[in-house]
């Protein structure tokens, strides 16, 4: 399998150049892109950010120029993070979190929204277990709720000390991680009947505070990527970091595996997103972008990588060949 440069950032000499790849921008907004996600089957890839509303676009059928894109509207504030229930494959239920003090689960389908949750501050991040049941949101000043998404009601809530980052259920559904400001990665046992959360373990990672993580389809590995510009890789079971990725000079924004595990791509204020090989750490190839990036995300089953930043428009970078979407 070849995992060519794009050809749009001059690479150092690798085994997988190839200038056959090509990028396609979806028409998005005016205004900061913060949070990108593609639905489990891949067919739909959804943005939220500062202009509030979120953009649903059916990549699998072409309707990609965003005039064709679905918006779902409803948020008076940033929206800060969107998540697919991994439940179902369609991609016709999704989470979002808003600097509006709510959290809203929305019919991806019709558009309309199935349900709020109020909240005391403002969110910034957010989870959706693999069983679908149970979502987390995460606020401002640090406090993690569990939300049963049966009721829509907090069945857990607490408060960290801690600066709360990146947080995610693992593939079983019975472990939480946390990246955190500490430069640490907090493991918890997480119960489905109370949704309680029990610390498990605690892990230093950086030296910086830990912006963002993502663990592989497998199971196996996960990244965190810090302010000190570093992204760690992990041996899930172990906790051991088996190596670094320091290509990068801007505090990491955004992390994401491939659907086959790998490679990791990393994105920060740096003009270009690392593409690396998950087992050595190895640079495949750069994307050249034209502002900083906030959010990118692998396809779940294709090498195509969705990112966005500043600028507002989304971009998908294709390993091999253009994608079946309209470009800009």
């Amino acid at each position: 399998m070849y995992m060519p440069n794009p050809g749009e950032f001059e690479p150092p000499k690798l085994t997988y150049d190839d200038s056959n790849a090509r990028t396609t921008t979806l028409v998005g907004g005016k205004k900061a892109v913060k949070t990108v996600q593609w639905s489990v089957g891949g067919d739909k890839l959804a943005s939220g950010g500062v202009e509030h509303d979120v953009r649903v676009h059916d990549v699998e059928h072409g309707a990609g120029t965003g005039r064709g894109a679905q918006t779902l509207r409803g948020h008076a504030g940033a929206v800060e993070q969107l998540r697919f229930d991994p439940s179902r494959q369609g991609g016709d239920r999704a989470l979002t979190v808003s600097s509006d003090k709510t959290a809203k689960i929305w019919d991806a389908k019709s558009g309309k929204c199935a349900g709020t949750i109020e909240m005391k501050e403002g969110l910034m991040n957010a989870a959706w277990s693999p069983s679908g049941r149970h979502v987390a949101v995460g606020s401002k000043s640090d406090v993690i709720s569990i939300v049963d998404v049966t009721t829509m009601k907090v069945i857990w809530e607490q408060k960290f000390k801690y600066e709360a980052n990146e947080m995610m259920w693992d593939k079983t559904g019975k472990s939480f991680m946390m990246a955190t400001g500490e430069g640490k990665m907090e493991k918890f046992t997480f119960d489905e009947t109370t949704g309680s959360l029990t610390p498990l373990s605690s892990h230093f990672a950086h030296n910086g505070g830990c912006y963002c993580m993502a663990i592989d389809p497998t199971g196996k590995y996960h990244a965190m990527g810090a302010a000190d510009a570093i992204v760690s890789l992990w041996e899930s079971e172990t906790n051991i970091c088996y190596d670094t990725i320091v290509r990068l000079d801007y505090p990491i924004r955004s992390v994401s595996y491939s659907h086959d595990s790998r490679y990791i791509a990393a994105a920060s204020e740096d003009l270009k997103i690392d593409v690396a090989e998950v087992m050595t750490g190895d640079c495949v190839a750069q994307i050249k972008t034209k502002e900083a990036m906030n959010t990118i995300a692998f396809h779940p089953k294709e090498l195509v990588l969705a990112y966005a930043g500043d600028g507002g428009d989304i971009s998908l970078w294709s390993a091999f060949t253009a994608i079946s979407a309209g470009t800009k």
